[in-house]
């Protein structure tokens, strides 16, 4: 019995290591060289990921609705836009990653909402982020 116990928890212990690893994606913050950097390792460019986004942005505007685009990271390999700004507090360094993901790879769009947050340090002083409008001109519909 004290050896069945024995081998259950070395097993639970093996398992919980297993499932406990995270992986973590690198963060690269927009007008920083690491950034530009990945941007050039990527298959899309920022420009490619800001007409992917538009299109798929237009699709769902509201009559007379202005739309702008936000980016302030690419996580991992993806190009993260905000559809509006969102609070960011200098103190605690949370930045929410919600929004819409491109895959910076393949140019796949996925719409995320999530609480996961991550820890950034974007200065007001130093930190600009990319925006851009929203054109709204029929051939991208």
């Amino acid at each position: 019995m004290l050896e069945l116990i024995k081998k259950y928890i070395f097993i639970m212990g093996i398992l919980s290591s297993i499932f406990s690893c995270r992986v973590k994606k690198d963060v690269y913050i927009y007008r920083t060289e690491v950034f530009y950097k990945k941007e050039k390792e990527l298959k899309i460019s920022l420009d490619e990921a800001t007409n992917i986004y538009s299109t798929y942005i237009l699709k769902n505007k509201k009559e007379n609705e202005t739309l702008f685009c936000r980016l302030d990271i690419i996580y991992g390999d993806y190009y993260i836009f905000k559809k509006e700004w969102e609070p960011y507090n200098l103190k605690t360094g949370n930045y929410n990653l919600s929004g819409i993901w491109i895959n910076g790879y393949t140019g796949e769009i996925e719409e995320v909402t999530t609480h996961k947050n991550i820890r950034i340090i974007l200065e007001p002083s130093k930190h600009l982020p990319y925006v851009k409008k929203i054109i709204d001109n029929k051939e991208n519909r």
